[in-house]
């Protein structure tokens, strides 16, 4: 049976990532990670298995609670701590809802004025306010009692309104066992570095030292799989969740400490984890400008998830106080303190590290889902069927705009490094129809990004008010539930234009087919013709096919106004038009009809590139090879194409 690997990464945006809550609990149910319910299942439909997810700031929040509910108790447990958390963080006490508005009005207000706010968390007011939100506020909320309707005492504590949703000592344990990787490598770089230098050099005794406290590490952390099962069995997590399938089976192999028992040992834990999906969360170290990604593969301290990982990912500067932590120097392995800020300058989410470093190929995404925030396209006018955008005039607009797309800039970078790899790979497969062994295909495959994006204009109708950068501090039960309801909508939609690609291409809408074939160089009549489909994955395809490289769902269509728009972005594969090898690609642009958008309908379609590609240069055998140069001759190397970023 294949198996669909996906990745999500949650972009940040404060109280607008309520739309990644949303989000998420859809999307959740689409993922079976069980191995157990499909060892003897043979051939049979493709399954769709999690493997990561990141999130930075507000969108690391709810891909902490998507994460963890989805491993502990499956999609619906994870809808469930989310949707707790979200409504926990809106301002629901009679005393709160007014703090609330007070804070948003001044913030319009200063926008609106052009007032150039520099607030800095260190000097008044913002020191006095962050004072009197850690001690007077809690203070008066505990004298008016604990069922009070006024307020809450953790109203401004965001590791009290987590705490609810995560078992911070189950995450630790985790990460310590699943960390057991790690240490393996150390223990290993220490070794063939010392096998540098000669025995009796004086660098051999802290080489010696090195693997000895690694080796320490190892056989605790061999034990925390023991004390994971016992906080599961604590805390009730059953035995249907993906934790209890990991571990229920797990036998430590015998440990010895040389390079090859360590490598079986690391694979052992690799191999059991692989229903865990992994966690990584975005923040940037200010004094080194360093990006930092804690991973639920690593332990508490080095680099793991935590309450301290959360609440750097959340430091936004203006607002907060640097968040300083210990972490661990990963070249000399020694304790260093670490001072971070908000993850949106840094990798705004994470999404280069699903890919970089990881050596189980099983854990590598097919398809990148995001989950994206700031729109990528400034706001149109309101009157007309064919508005064109503006430019921002006002101070406030200018404001919002910038905020917009200063997040947008950390993922598109992150995009192009996965965009750079897929044109790198693809050009040097040349016209081959397929990599040369399944193996090779699994390590070079190319990655399909899709977004699904929020729509500000339909949330702010929904809510009554207007959205900007101020509106992600806004805490107002509304604004949260009309994000939430369309991050649902957004997800379904999304889903349904999945099911509806491959109908389209394969001729289900003959005018985009026809057009798709004439791309391609195909006569238009036989686009459809009742073949299995234009649409393969990349591996399949063959001449003059089309591979979709991705899908976004995001704002509202310009020239209709009221209907969500889609893009589908696509390539052919191995075209030849003149007798000449191409690359052709284009985009088909679709619009959805009310409801969950289950009846997309083709708007236009458009070629927007015509590649030349290099010829594939067969690679001479081993035979030919040795043949040539006892014979005196050059070995012609293959040629590398030109990669375009």
């Amino acid at each position: 049976m294949a198996t669909n690997h996906i990745a999500i990464a949650c972009q940040g945006g404060g109280s607008h990532a309520a739309y990644t809550g949303g989000v998420l609990p859809v999307l959740l149910e689409q993922f079976d990670n069980l191995p157990a319910a499909h060892a003897d299942a043979g051939d049979g439909p493709e399954r769709t298995a999690l493997v990561a997810i990141s999130g930075t700031s507000g969108g690391a929040i709810s891909a902490l609670l998507g994460w963890y509910g989805f491993i502990t108790g499956g999609a619906t447990d994870a809808g469930r701590r989310l949707d707790a958390f979200w409504q926990g963080n809106s301002a629901l006490g009679v005393a709160e809802a007014p703090v609330n508005r007070f804070c948003r009005g001044l913030a319009d207000m200063a926008a609106m004025g052009g007032w150039d706010i520099k607030s800095s968390p260190y000097v008044l007011p913002l020191a006095g306010l962050e004072l009197l939100n850690a001690t007077a506020w809690p203070a008066l909320a505990r004298m008016l009692g604990p069922d009070n309707p006024w307020m809450r005492p953790d109203f401004f504590s965001l590791p009290a309104l987590l705490q609810p949703g995560v078992d911070w000592p189950l995450v630790a344990l985790l990460g310590e066992f699943a960390s057991i990787p790690v240490e393996a490598e150390r223990w290993l770089r220490s070794d063939l570095e010392a096998a540098v230098f000669p025995a009796g050099a004086p660098c051999q005794e802290r080489y010696r030292a090195d693997r000895g406290a690694v080796e320490r590490r190892i056989a605790d952390k061999l034990g925390a799989a023991d004390r994971l099962r016992a906080r599961m069995d604590r805390i009730g997590v059953g035995e249907g969740s993906l934790l209890h399938a990991a571990l229920t089976d797990w036998h430590p192999p015998a440990v010895r400490f040389d390079a090859e028992a360590l490598g079986e040992l690391a694979t052992a834990v690799r191999r059991a984890l692989r229903p865990i999906p992994r966690l990584l969360l975005g923040a940037v170290e200010l004094h080194e400008g360093e990006f930092v990604a804690f991973s639920s593969e690593r332990a508490p301290g080095d680099g793991g998830i935590s309450i301290d990982a959360v609440l750097a990912s959340a430091a936004v500067p203006w607002l907060f106080r640097a968040h300083e932590m210990a972490g661990t120097d990963d070249l000399t392995l020694a304790q260093r303190p670490l001072t971070l800020w908000d993850g949106l300058f840094s990798q705004n989410p994470p999404i280069r590290n699903f890919l970089s470093g990881v050596t189980d190929d099983a854990r590598k995404p097919d398809e990148i889902w995001v989950v994206q925030i700031n729109p990528t396209q400034a706001k149109a006018e309101a009157d007309g069927p064919h508005a064109l955008p503006r430019i921002a005039f006002s101070r406030g607009e200018i404001w919002d705009l910038r905020n917009a797309l200063a997040g947008n800039l950390a993922l598109n970078q992150e995009l192009g490094f996965v965009d750079a790899i897929n044109r790198r790979m693809e050009a040097a497969r040349g016209e081959d129809e397929a990599p040369a062994s399944a193996a090779a295909q699994r390590r070079d495959k190319l990655v399909q990004v899709d977004r699904i994006v929020m729509d500000g204009t339909a949330v702010g109708a929904a809510a009554g008010v207007p959205l900007g950068a101020n509106s992600k501090l806004d805490r107002d039960p509304g604004l949260r539930a009309a994000l939430w309801d369309h991050g649902a909508l957004q997800a379904r939609r999304y889903l349904a234009l999945r099911g509806h690609v491959d109908r389209l291409f394969a001729g289900l809408d003959g005018t985009l087919a026809g057009a798709c074939a004439c791309a391609a160089g195909l006569p238009p009549d036989g686009a459809g013709g009742g073949s299995t489909g234009t649409v393969r994955p990349d591996g399949a395809a063959r001449l003059g096919e089309l591979v979709v490289s991705g899908a976004t769902v995001h704002g509202i269509a310009p020239d209709v106004p009221d209907l969500p728009q889609a893009l589908v972005e696509w390539r052919s594969a191995h075209t030849r038009i003149n007798g000449r090898p191409v690359r052709i690609e284009g985009r088909s642009e679709l619009a959805a009809g009310a409801g969950a958008g289950t009846d997309w309908r083709l708007k236009d379609v458009r070629i927007t590139a015509v590649v030349p590609t290099a010829p594939a240069q067969p690679a001479p055998t081993p035979a030919r090879v040795k043949a040539r140069r006892q014979a005196g001759q050059g070995v012609p190397a293959r040629p590398q194409p030109d990669v375009r970023h």
